[in-house]
């Protein structure tokens, strides 16, 4: 019994193409896909009026701390730049 190779792709007519060509590699699904599939599988979060001012005290805090961080830098240079 004798092995043939594949025919090449550009000898296949347009309807055997996807055949002619090697498999994909599988890919790693993508972040966004990953959110959805966790979101379907993980219940949601019940959300109590105690979590949700923790949560909103966590955000202000953040920001404030990144406001004021970035503001700083911008004084500095403005300062070096002599305005």
């Amino acid at each position: 019994m004798t092995v043939r190779p594949p025919p090449s792709p550009a000898t296949l007519p347009p309807s055997l193409l996807p055949r002619g060509l090697p498999p994909q590699t599988p890919r790693a699904p993508t972040l966004p896909q990953v959110r959805w599939l966790l979101r379907a599988a993980l219940p949601l979060p019940i959300l109590d009026p105690a979590l949700a001012l923790a949560f909103v005290a966590s955000t202000q805090r953040h920001t404030l701390a990144a406001y004021c961080s970035h503001r700083k830098r911008t004084l500095q240079r403005l300062v070096a730049q002599g305005l």
